[in-house]
């Protein structure tokens, strides 16, 4: 049995919008992270496209039936997808001529078994979980992803000099080729406009002896442990359990505003979207 402890969804700027979401359907779980738009004006009229993808997915996947393998996930994922795309045409009067326009989103989808979890991803979310006897768990998103922006945010640091790296043209054009390339053949996937996303997608089963508990996190919190170091799997389920996902918040925007210029944790954002689901599996 899946119980809600407790969720965070913190934005990265209180001046705009948050462009995460999560949610729990019966014996299933999830959390969203729209990618941020790369466009000054949104196409779907929303405060950003990103938003509207994030949350289009969260409502779809409140209204369905979630059942517990890899291929029952990836049919949520495809009707979503189809779904999304009907609907942004309808918003947008059509397709950008832009690939990099089309919103997208990190998706993170988890259900019960017998045996512990069955789960499907798309993009850098993360789960870490924490059986009872202290063996610890981190799964979800393509290998060393935080390492790779970090590299990519370096170096475009290092030639904006003082310019905030997401108002630096020369980084916005290289973000818009990035973006061209994803959901595409040979490139990585995000959950979006594309159907075949669904098919795309990582799956995987996470054996678990009960009581266990699990965070579902956006990459913007799992960041306590993939680019910040600050902790590993275990400790951040335990500290979670014990301290609260408001403290781990606190924490998060602590380390990143004593890092405010990214010098020490080159990033594109000084603060992300930060999006955490704690979850008891009994």
């Amino acid at each position: 049995m899946l119980t809600v402890i407790e969720s965070l969804s913190l934005a990265g700027d209180r001046e705009k919008q948050n462009d995460d979401a999560c949610g729990v359907n019966g014996g299933a779980a999830w959390v969203i992270d729209g990618a941020t738009d790369l466009h000054e004006t949104p196409l779907t009229r929303w405060a950003s496209d990103a938003s509207w993808i994030a949350h289009f997915a969260n409502t779809r996947l409140h209204g369905e039936a979630i059942g517990a393998s890899e291929h029952a996930l990836r049919d949520v994922v495809r009707r979503a997808s189809s779904a999304a795309l009907d609907t942004y045409r309808d918003l947008a009067g059509g397709l950008p001529e832009e690939h990099w326009r089309m919103p997208l989103a990190s998706l993170l989808l988890a259900a019960e078994t017998d045996e512990g979890l069955v789960g499907l991803d798309l993009g850098d979310c993360r789960l870490f979980a924490l059986e009872d006897g202290g063996r610890a768990h981190a799964i979800g998103g393509p290998p060393a992803a935080a390492d790779n922006e970090t590299k990519l945010a370096a170096k475009a640091a290092a030639d904006a000099g003082e310019a905030p790296l997401l108002r630096h043209a020369p980084t916005i054009d290289l973000l818009r080729r990035m973006r061209d390339r994803q959901n595409r053949p040979g490139g990585g996937w995000a959950f979006c406009l594309f159907a075949e996303c669904a098919d795309e997608a990582r799956t995987w089963r996470l054996p678990l002896t009960r009581p266990a508990h699990l965070l579902l996190a956006t990459d913007g919190f799992a960041a306590l442990v993939d680019r910040y170091g600050d902790h590993d799997a275990g400790s951040l389920v335990s500290d979670a359990l014990g301290r609260g996902l408001q403290e781990l918040g606190r924490e998060l925007r602590e380390i990143e505003n004593g890092d405010a210029s990214a010098a020490r944790h080159p990033r594109w954002k000084r603060s992300d979207d930060a999006t955490a689901l704690m979850l008891r599996l009994s």
